[in-house]
């Protein structure tokens, strides 16, 4: 009898991992595999049009001594330089939503519609309002007798008009972020401050941003994560740039799918998986002690 309760307990321990089987067999053959294999084809030197070789460390000498590795590496960090404007942006806007009147809802779904929006059509629109002979933005400018920018063709203006398109459309995703974690906010602690004579400011800074530190945590590392890996945006709007004006992700494409060097692009996206992973464990690390 005992025996049996055991085996019938035992039965039962095992249930859920049946039920998570199923979704961590496709998250292994189609996420850990292809991981595995891209850090083996990194040591080889694997062409599609030429037979592989090993070739050990060979590809990251290569890109110790390759300028466009770093050109591309350094337009990452720069790239990155969005994240606490985006953070901020999206922060008020949430505080915003969640002071409106009856929640806000006709202001949120706006400033949430350019999330949902295709990035192909959102590339369309800003490239139109860049474009330097015809576009809306110097077209304003010269309305204010100031010469033209060219927000694409030059450097590093096309970074920034880059970080213009990802704050636009990237504000109404964190601000939902924002807006759970506000949620989450014990209503007594804010009466009690308003009962004490705390200001609008006073309750944000001392109330609300303390407790919101684990989603400011997440936040961060999503969006500068996100910033690092930056690859649509740049391919929507300068795709005709030099490769010295893009990130790395863009070197990542073009040396694996344009030049067809699948051991070298290999290389590439594994200094760049580890970049992501120790830029993410260090800042929780930090935002942990600070806490």
């Amino acid at each position: 009898m005992e025996c049996n309760f055991t085996e019938r307990h035992q039965v039962k321990k095992s249930v859920p991992y049946l039920f998570l089987f199923p979704a961590l067999g496709l998250i292994l053959f189609f996420n850990f595999l292809p991981m595995l294999q891209i850090f083996y084809y990194s040591f080889l030197n694997y062409s599609v049009f030429s037979e592989s070789s090993w070739i050990g460390t060979g590809n990251y000498v290569r890109l110790w001594s390759d300028p466009n590795f770093w050109w591309t590496l350094g337009n990452s960090f720069l790239y990155m330089l969005v994240t606490p404007a985006l953070m901020t942006l999206a922060l008020m806007l949430a505080l915003a939503v969640r002071r409106a009147a009856g929640g806000g809802i006709v202001f949120r779904a706006s400033l949430f519609f350019p999330v949902i929006t295709p990035i192909v059509i959102v590339g369309i629109i800003w490239r139109w309002m860049f474009t330097e002979d015809t576009g809306i933005l110097n077209y304003l400018l010269a309305s204010m007798h100031i010469p033209p920018v060219h927000w694409l063709t030059s450097y590093p203006m096309n970074a920034f008009s880059v970080m213009i398109v990802t704050l636009w459309r990237g504000a109404g995703y964190y601000m939902v972020i924002f807006l759970a974690g506000l949620a989450a906010v014990p209503k007594e602690i804010e009466e009690a401050s308003i009962l004490d004579g705390a200001t609008t400011f006073q309750q944000t800074r001392h109330i609300l941003i303390p407790m919101l530190k684990p989603t400011l945590l997440f936040v961060f590392v999503v969006s500068a994560s996100a910033a690092m890996k930056m690859f649509t945006e740049i391919y929507v709007l300068i795709p005709g740039a030099p490769i010295s004006n893009k990130a790395l992700v863009s070197y990542l494409y073009q040396q694996a799918f344009e030049r067809f060097d699948l051991g070298y692009g290999s290389a590439v996206s594994v200094v760049l998986f580890l970049m992501t992973l120790s830029f993410s464990y260090v800042n929780i690390r930090a935002m942990e002690t600070r806490t």
